[in-house]
């Protein structure tokens, strides 16, 4: 009788290890200074498509260990529109818009996706860097480098 909890054990221990996360992002945006700009994230699961306990969160420079890109940071506060829970969950997406942008938001932005699910499951995306230009242009006109 053991054995067979053993084996039910390690089915499902496998069919955790095995759902994976991925997580896309546009490598680089360029906006003037002023806009608003829409950094993109959407997310594809494997192994575990019906799950709907989970979360995102941006970060500044580093992934987990950089500043987190929210409300509750000063840098943002105010200045910050993220998805509503079904656009999270039904269309995948965990894109922020970051609002009346200044030169100094310049940098590397990392979106990670975290879901609950038998335990916790999690994955990031390679970075979008963010450029912002001190030039005025027509007001909330982003451009979008093509990945060449």
């Amino acid at each position: 009788m053991g054995g067979v909890h053993i084996l039910l054990l390690l089915g499902t221990l496998q069919g955790f290890q095995s759902q994976t996360i991925h997580v896309s992002q546009i490598p680089v945006i360029v906006t003037p200074e002023g806009s608003s700009v829409t950094l993109p994230c959407n997310y594809s699961i494997s192994g575990a498509e019906d799950i709907t306990i989970g979360s995102y969160r941006w970060y500044r420079h580093l992934v987990r260990t950089g500043p987190e890109v929210s409300d509750s940071n000063k840098d943002f506060t105010g200045r910050i529109s993220r998805e509503d829970f079904d656009e999270f969950i039904y269309n995948r997406s965990a894109s922020i818009t970051l609002h009346r942008v200044h030169v100094s938001d310049t940098g590397m932005y990392y979106c990670e996706v975290t879901f609950q699910h038998g335990g916790e499951i999690s994955g990031h995306g390679t970075g979008t860097n963010l450029n912002v230009t001190g030039e005025s242009l027509t007001p909330g006109l982003s451009f979008i480098k093509p990945n060449i």
